[in-house]
């Protein structure tokens, strides 16, 4: 039976052991208390750890931890390991600006690997309920790999070749939907969210194109249909996140993606010359600027024609 690991003990990493099928699961876990009743599953063999090593025998690693976590978790793995890399977090590295496989490969150069993406909240496939999503590398082998243990029926994988657009729309979404919970929490109306997410789609699109991302890539389940799950709804930790930051109420301990990653966004942006007026708001927001300002601001842009 092929052995794969997820690096995490979230609820994402649990969805993954409800889709991942015929397979050995070993999760990798700072720390084992309450896990085990987490991730009880008759059907499945799956064992916790809090050892790097018990990964060594892996075909696929999953990589199911927050985004700036990523290298940390990479270096203490061992460096004759012969996995392949699933990538599941989405962001983007603080300090080097580096998109997640740029990170894998710094450390794996010769492994290969993969990301999944799309408009998943982890709680939906955990309840079983159906789900698409897209499994995006450069190499087709490598896909039909994967998708050979993610069988599940109610979990759909679609394939693209285009590594860049899958992860720019997956990390983008997430600074785009504190932009919309702002629009939500200040009692903005339906116009002004709808215009963020179809102003934030436009930014999405001038930055992984720049990147070297496929337009049509952002089309699809990992650009506009991630986009349109995010924004729409306060399930998203980063669209809550905007709702709160609007009614004043800025602390919180929990993980926000689209927090971590905004100022490494806006500096891809600068390095392409590109605007990005939505993205570089929120970072304004997140720094503490007032937000009627932000929003008077954006809306007092010069005119210009869409594109």
């Amino acid at each position: 039976m092929i052995k794969v690991g997820i690096i995490g003990s979230g609820n994402w990493a649990l969805a993954l052991t409800k889709i991942l099928t015929n397979v050995k699961i070993i999760i990798k876990a700072r720390k084992l208390q309450g896990l085990k009743k987490k991730f009880n599953n008759k059907s499945k063999e799956i064992l916790l750890t809090t050892n790097f090593t018990d990964l060594n025998s892996c075909k696929f690693l999953f990589l199911a931890n927050p985004s700036q976590t990523v290298r940390e978790n990479l270096k203490k793995i061992p460096n004759k390991i012969n996995s392949k890399f699933v990538i599941c977090c989405k962001g983007v590295e603080k300090g080097s600006n580096k998109l997640m496989h740029q990170v894998v490969v710094d450390l794996f150069p010769k492994n290969g690997f993969a990301i999944l993406s799309g408009p998943n909240f982890a709680a939906e496939v955990i309840k079983g309920l159906p789900t698409a999503s897209v499994l995006s590398s450069r190499s087709n082998k490598t896909l039909r790999e994967i998708s050979n243990i993610i069988c599940y029926n109610k979990f759909r994988t679609y394939f693209n070749n285009d590594i860049i657009g899958t992860q720019i729309g997956g990390a983008m979404k997430n600074v785009i939907a504190i932009a919309s919970g702002v629009i939500i929490g200040s009692n903005l109306g339906h116009n002004a969210g709808a215009a963020i997410i179809t102003r934030g789609l436009s930014e999405i699109i001038d930055l992984g194109t720049q990147m070297g991302a496929k337009k049509s890539t952002f089309y699809g389940l990992s650009g506009i249909g991630d986009l349109t799950l995010t924004c729409s709804s306060l399930k998203s930790r980063n669209t809550k996140l905007g709702y709160l930051l609007a009614k004043g109420k800025s602390k919180t301990n929990q993980l926000f993606e689209g927090k971590e990653s905004c100022e490494s966004i806006c500096k891809l942006g600068n390095k392409f010359s590109l605007e990005l007026p939505i993205c570089n708001a929120v970072k304004k927001i997140l720094n503490g600027s007032d937000i009627n300002k932000i929003v008077t601001d954006l809306l007092s842009r010069p005119l210009q024609f869409e594109k």
